[in-house]
């Protein structure tokens, strides 16, 4: 959660949470221009996203509303306790709260904890990768390089309330602790039920990973998700220099766990079976993007960290296709310690008011070495 570590980490937490209801519609419409961009009436600083106080720091930070709960779903957690594996840190971390006023900020109080309080994984590894770590774990080592660990980072968060569970989309890492690098293994969707049990079905049979529906070092379309008409659209987003090229594919939600049904918005304005045919249709953020339908503008909007600076950018479409409009900026985070920006900006439609006029906002903001706390920023559009 260093500054370097914030720049890295962007290309593979993109998250794009849709949380509030859109309208349906039969098929694809043509519109030859984006819609213009709605004003920033206000923007205002609502202090800090108040948590469990034996966190330390917490990145992404995506939420979504399923069964009354916000839910909000966290990657890498560092803790000031250790929690029941004797270890101060969690690969990911789960909050929620029933209070969805946010005028006076917003306050997870509730976390899923082991049996002596602490936060814990709420991502389940497989008896492979749980061997994996074992054996590379410093306090039994008989494999190197010796720290090495799969990692479960936690991506963005869509309800299905049709078929009774909540998907969670996530990206699988190897890293060896203490260095600032990794590699991504592939990418998956787990599946919460009301009873807050959590499963990483089978979902690519065949292959080495089969739990995970992208593999062979693909971070899939984990950049994101919108539902319409009963439709998934999610995004996959990957480095091009200094920004992120994210493209878009589409699903049935109820088929979502099957990879022969997806289909990629290609250059001819189709959806082809063949993902290579997939063209960009936005450059996106650092750490994540939240798109979400707003009744209030009619329009869908996307927010963002805009990437290796603390500007929160926005950007909105007619369609979760495009074309988008030209980024505006939203507000400016405050500077991070030691050089580092801020990151994972997310908009939170759940806590929205006026159909989407009023928006909450939160980033990820680096204080010192593992330490990061989440700015709450209310944000009231004005249409253009």
């Amino acid at each position: 959660m260093t500054a370097a570590r914030n720049a890295s980490r962007f290309p593979l937490a993109l998250a794009l949470v849709i949380l509030a209801p859109a309208p349906a519609f039969a098929a694809n419409t043509v519109n030859d221009a984006p819609p213009p961009l709605p004003r920033v009436q206000s923007a205002t600083p609502l202090g800090l996203v108040r948590q469990n106080a034996v966190v330390n720091a917490r990145d992404n930070a995506e939420s979504a509303l399923f069964k009354g709960k916000s839910i909000w779903t966290f990657g890498d957690t560092s803790m000031s306790v250790p929690g029941a594996r004797d270890k101060f840190w969690d690969d990911n971390s789960l909050s929620w709260t029933t209070n969805r006023d946010a005028s006076g900020g917003i306050a997870l109080d509730h976390d899923l904890v082991d049996a002596t309080g602490a936060p814990r994984e709420f991502l389940p590894l497989t008896q492979a990768e749980a061997r994996y770590n074992y054996t590379h774990d410093k306090a039994h080592c008989t494999a190197k390089p010796c720290g090495a660990e799969v990692a479960l980072w936690a991506q963005q968060v869509v309800p299905d309330e049709a078929r009774n569970r909540l998907l969670l989309f996530y990206v699988e890492i190897q890293r060896v602790n203490g260095q600032p690098d990794w590699k991504t293994v592939g990418a998956g969707i787990a599946v919460m039920t009301p009873d807050g049990k959590v499963t990483r079905p089978i979902q690519n049979p065949g292959s080495t990973t089969p739990q995970l529906l992208w593999d062979k070092g693909d971070g899939g379309y984990i950049g994101g998700s919108v539902v319409v008409a009963d439709m998934l659209y999610s995004y996959k987003c990957v480095p091009d220099w200094v920004v992120m090229q994210c493209n878009v594919a589409r699903v049935p939600l109820a088929n979502a766990l099957d990879k022969s049904q997806w289909r990629y918005y290609a250059a001819d304005g189709s959806w082809s079976a063949n993902a290579a045919d997939a063209i960009t249709v936005f450059q996106g953020g650092a750490a994540g993007n939240s798109v979400f339908y707003n009744a209030y503008l009619g329009e869908y909007m996307a927010i963002y960290a805009e990437p290796f600076t603390d500007n929160i950018r926005y950007r909105v479409a007619n369609d979760p296709w495009g074309p988008w409009s030209d980024a505006g900026l939203l507000f400016t985070g405050e500077p991070g310690w030691n050089g580092s920006n801020d990151y994972a900006a997310f908009a939170h439609p759940e806590f929205s008011t006026g159909d989407g006029q009023v928006q909450y906002v939160t980033y990820v903001h680096t204080t010192g070495f593992l330490q990061q706390e989440l700015p709450l920023t209310k944000v009231v559009f004005q249409k253009p």
